[in-house]
């Protein structure tokens, strides 16, 4: 009879450190700590074009913002023996943006998965978050940008609610739009030069500086590439007043004006139920831009605020066993200057 011996089962036991317990007794993973990742922060700043670009002023204490508008003074002349009588202008008015949502990224990973995955899922996942996080947060500053320049008068102009009051303000203005003659020009090099050069000249009529006021112009793939290859767009790298180098390579020759494309512009979009737009600002981040085909604008145009910067985290829930990866904001922007905003139209 063959000796089986050596394949019974001799019951031994082992004595085991989990190195996870606490004082050797207890939960298994109580001492498993949360892993913060600079993962979504570092992917925002790399993928981001608005990131840096457009101020953005931290908002704490408070869950609103105010920006006052001055407008242009006025002058007369001195006419001896007589005292000059004072004028009623420059007046100011103000407008308001307000914080009042937070944008998360969540996923939750199964306590055995994160020991059997052959991959950094976690790291993955976080990279995934701030890409997604980049995407969200440039489209929210362009569709602002749009507005600004489809807004036919300056918000400063209007009360807390938005509706228009009676006075101008001088030195304040709408925003500019340029319509092309036919749709087929939007792939016209000629044509599309040719209505960049009527956006910078309507800028130049309200005494906007288009390479004086770091201006950028974002275009659609289409209109970029058409630009391009007609060598419209050349080469070089551009630094804005506040040393901040954007994510661009390209500028107009004969603008100065630094050119981007973003699949995250408006450019033939039309946006609806966006994260931040609800009842109290009238889904301000809403909008049809289907025949929007470029943008230029300087971060003047806009008012920006960040209650709480992107922020990442990864931590294990003794509740539920799972590892959650988080990243999160809170921020808002509204028009501030249209005349420092325009968009180019199909017509």
């Amino acid at each position: 009879m063959a000796d089986v011996g050596i394949f019974a089962s001799t019951n031994v036991q082992y004595d085991i450190t989990r190195p996870n317990q606490r004082l050797g007794a207890g939960d298994e993973l109580a001492d498993v700590t949360e892993q913060f990742t600079g993962t979504v922060e570092g992917t925002i700043k790399r993928r981001s074009v608005m990131a840096g670009f457009i101020p953005v002023r931290s908002v704490r204490g408070t869950s609103t913002i105010s920006n006052r508008g001055i407008s242009r003074a006025k002058l007369s002349k001195i006419t001896p023996g007589v005292t000059p009588a004072p004028q009623v202008e420059p007046h100011t008015s103000k407008i308001f943006l307000t914080i009042d949502t937070v944008i998360i990224a969540r996923n939750a990973e199964p306590m055995l998965d994160e020991f059997q995955t052959d991959y950094d899922y976690q790291g993955e996942v976080a990279r995934e978050q701030g890409q997604e996080i980049a995407n969200m947060y440039d489209e929210t500053f362009f569709i602002q940008a749009a507005k600004a320049a489809k807004s036919a008068t300056s918000p400063y102009e209007r009360n807390k609610a938005g509706a228009n009051v009676a006075g101008a303000m001088p030195g304040h203005s709408g925003g500019h739009v340029v319509k092309l003659a036919a749709a087929a020009d939007a792939k016209d090099p000629a044509k599309l030069y040719a209505a960049i050069a009527d956006v910078v000249e309507k800028f130049l009529t309200v005494d906007v500086r288009p390479n004086e006021e770091d201006m950028i112009a974002v275009l659609q793939p289409s209109a970029f590439t058409a630009l391009m290859q007609a060598e419209f767009i050349t080469n070089g790298e551009y630094v804005t007043s506040a040393g901040v180098t954007l994510n661009t390579k390209y500028e107009f020759a004969a603008f100065g004006i630094p050119v981007i494309t973003s699949n995250n512009a408006v450019c033939g979009k039309t946006i609806t139920d966006h994260l931040l737009s609800n009842t109290r600002n009238a889904n301000a981040y809403d909008g049809d831009f289907t025949k929007v085909v470029a943008q230029i604008f300087s971060p003047r145009a806009l008012l920006a605020g960040s209650t709480i910067p992107v922020t990442s985290k990864i931590f294990f829930d003794d509740i539920s066993k799972l590892w959650f990866i988080d990243s999160w904001l809170s921020f808002g922007v509204t028009v501030n200057r249209p005349e420092y905003a325009a968009v180019i139209e199909l017509p």
